[in-house]
């Protein structure tokens, strides 16, 4: 939050009892209820941002309603022009104390003299959310994961980068006091949530086993106060029905929050130089336009399908997931973007303007295997081209006995998906499709 702050030309004071020296920024160290040091962090500033939640104790609902009346005054005395504060999303039942909290720090600056900015999101997805270490320890737990009621609540996660965009935009607008839900693109529940943990992890899809377990129960299992509150929240369904806006450039994914939050790297495209490439292109005439072919192929995998021979993809999901694979996973974010997931394969590059995605397989290979699909211009008005491309680089003798044995498979079950997606595509802009070769 600092780091973006002073990034977008703001400066800053950053007041906490673990503050530490950052170039360029005015530390204290304190605690915020020591009323004279947090006078002097007040002093001639523009907005303040309250991020505390205690939830170290059993008494954290009454300590962090101290906490914000304390800042609240306090900012009334400085002169503060905007109080903006990050807070929690308000269930329509009634809510879990962590919730109930969150909502009565909100009311306190809200109904305080200076304008207040109550933003709600129901899980942040970045490196160091304590609800999303929850998520990640079990998502890497094991193969089987505990299926309670609860785990089919929903939410709509948020990732860490715009969540830092909403706070910084807050920072530049005219004083406002008001409350605002932000939310990333897609509703998941929560065991879909922890799936898809595992699948950006590359782990095998995790097995659901029902119990019954009530969320205050599971909650009294744990005995630090953090995890008491998060879990007996996961009784709520939290799904946000107005939220902000996205940011200009989108909101981040999913897939993509995920990546960034388990320190996963950007995938790799394929090393096109490479003399061990091996490549096997089909080429299909589309009767229809160019842009309802790039709308099929976009839209591929998930619910959607592969557009090839029933049950191919799932008896290979299974075969790889016998040995330790991610095969069986299955879904997409709504929109694909790089370093979305699309069941067994992970984006590479996705380019809007030359039509072409490229995917990398994630299943267990005696090499590695990427895919491209791309639209092209047709000869005459009405058409277009579609190019499928199998890329593989073979690990040794293995790998080329693969490649070579796997083929005549390969033909039938990559020729048939290049023959559906066109199809997928003249269903929505034109009809007919003709092998090319």
């Amino acid at each position: 939050m600092v780091h973006a702050l002073v990034q977008a030309g703001h400066r800053v004071r950053a007041f906490a009892r673990s503050a530490t020296e950052i170039p360029g920024v005015d530390s204290i160290r304190a605690d915020v209820l020591d009323e004279v040091a947090l006078a002097a962090a007040m002093s001639e500033v523009d907005v303040v941002y309250h991020l505390i939640h205690s939830m170290t104790g059993d008494d954290f609902v009454a300590t962090d309603a101290r906490i914000a009346q304390t800042v609240a005054d306090a900012a009334a005395r400085a002169g503060v022009r905007q109080v903006v504060y990050l807070g929690g999303p308000r269930p329509t039942d009634e809510p879990s104390p962590h919730l109930a909290s969150r909502a009565q720090v909100g009311d306190l600056f809200l109904a305080a003299p200076t304008p207040a900015v109550v933003l709600q999101a129901s899980m942040i997805i970045g490196a160091g959310s304590a609800s999303f270490d929850l998520l990640a320890k079990a998502a890497r737990g094991g193969p089987v994961v505990p299926n309670p009621a609860y785990m089919g609540n929903r939410s709509r996660p948020i990732a860490l980068r715009d969540v830092l965009y909403y706070l910084v935009e807050a920072a530049s607008r005219e004083p406002v006091n008001t409350v605002a839900d932000i939310a990333g693109p897609d509703t998941l529940t929560y065991l879909e949530l922890l799936q898809r943990c595992a699948r950006v992890a590359g782990l095998p899809k995790r097995l659901p086993i029902p119990v019954v377990l009530p969320p205050t129960i599971a909650a009294a299992l744990s005995s630090e106060p953090l995890v008491r509150a998060l879990v007996d929240s996961l009784k709520h369904d939290l799904v946000p029905t107005h939220p902000l806006p996205p940011p200009p450039y989108g909101s981040t994914s999913i897939d993509r929050a995920l990546r960034e939050a388990l320190g996963i790297s950007e995938p790799e495209g394929p090393p096109l130089d490479a003399p061990d490439l091996l490549k096997d292109r089909k080429q299909v005439r589309v009767r229809a336009e160019r842009f309802a072919l790039w709308k099929a192929i976009t839209d591929i995998g998930g619910a959607n399908g592969w557009h090839t021979l029933p049950g191919a993809w799932s008896l290979r999901g299974a075969v790889d997931h016998l040995f330790g694979g991610v095969g069986l996973h299955r879904g997409r974010p709504t929109d694909l973007a790089r370093g979305d997931v699309v069941d067994s394969w992970t984006v590479v590059d996705r380019h809007d303007g030359d039509t072409e995605l490229v995917l990398r397989a994630d299943l267990r290979l005696p090499g590695r295997a990427w895919l491209t699909l791309r639209a092209t211009d047709g000869d005459h008005p009405g058409e277009c081209g579609f190019e499928q491309t199998t890329l593989f680089q073979p690990h040794g003798l293995a790998g080329k006995i693969y490649w070579y044995t796997q083929k005549p498979l390969h033909d039938v079950v990559f020729g048939t998906m290049a023959l559906g997606i066109a199809r997928a595509a003249e269903e929505s802009g034109g009809t007919g499709a003709s092998p090319v070769e």
